[in-house]
């Protein structure tokens, strides 16, 4: 009967640790992404599956934004986020940047957005704020 409860408690150890893992952005070879946007020209959102060490790109059509994650394997918890749109003086990142760095394993990434004129020589160029970017990781 001893046998038998300890090769149950191990069981359930290695079920908890293989879950735990496999979720884990440092042993995934993928991750599904889900995204949205806010801005004053609507809402949008929509949901893309990747490949790590692949640039992905999704579209927010309404919007007119098209946002591309990289995410390196590794230990790395950080995904590269590139954001352009089709029209020319929206949207930024805080800085006026059009790339940033988020922390892939946070529950959900909200980053303002700005629109404006993107960053020129050494000019500091104050944007105003028209929105957020959403990002959810899941790693499989």
């Amino acid at each position: 009967m001893r046998r038998f409860a300890r090769s149950s408690v191990t069981a359930v150890l290695a079920l908890l640790v293989g879950t735990f893992l496999s979720k884990s952005p440092a042993v995934a070879d993928g991750y599904r992404l889900d995204f949205g946007a806010e801005t004053d020209r609507g809402r949008d959102a929509g949901t893309i599956e990747c490949q790590l060490d692949q640039a992905c790109d999704g579209k927010l059509e309404s919007l007119g934004l098209t946002v591309r994650v990289e995410v390196a394997r590794g230990k790395s918890l950080y995904a590269r986020v590139k954001l352009d749109g089709d029209n020319p003086d929206c949207c930024y990142f805080a800085g006026p940047t059009s790339s940033i760095f988020v922390v892939a394993d946070k529950p959900l990434n909200q980053v303002p957005l700005f629109k404006g004129m993107g960053a020129r020589g050494g000019l500091f160029i104050e944007n105003q704020r028209v929105g957020a970017l959403y990002l959810r990781f899941e790693f499989r």
